[in-house]
């Protein structure tokens, strides 16, 4: 327990710089799943055919985890992205399609 007692102004900026946070991780995030994809789809075209194929299949496995479901993550939603999911976002996921299809690429 504190012995000192914290403003409501200050809490609220704490709060706000909790939700900044979160929000350059999930740049961060979306920045990284899209390098992982590019590589992996180039990393395939060095395969032969079937393994290549087997590569592009789980193009997509093992990226991050969807917090949805957490409070806090709900609650910065709703804040940032009034309730929709940054990370699944119809720019990022047409993004994510494009790379895992070789029709764009991102700088390695």
């Amino acid at each position: 327990m504190c012995d000192y007692e914290v403003s409501s102004d200050y809490c609220d900026e704490c709060e706000m710089g909790f939700y900044d946070l979160i929000d350059l991780l999930i740049t961060n995030t979306k920045h990284l799943e899209s390098k992982v994809v590019s590589l992996r789809y180039l990393l395939s075209t060095f395969f032969p055919d079937y393994d290549a194929k087997m590569l592009r299949s789980d193009i997509f496995s093992d990226l991050s985890p969807s917090f949805y479901d957490q409070p806090v993550y709900q609650q910065y939603i709703s804040k940032y992205y009034d309730g929709n999911d940054p990370m699944d976002d119809d720019e990022y996921c047409s993004l994510m399609i494009r790379l895992s299809r070789g029709e764009e690429s991102v700088n390695l």
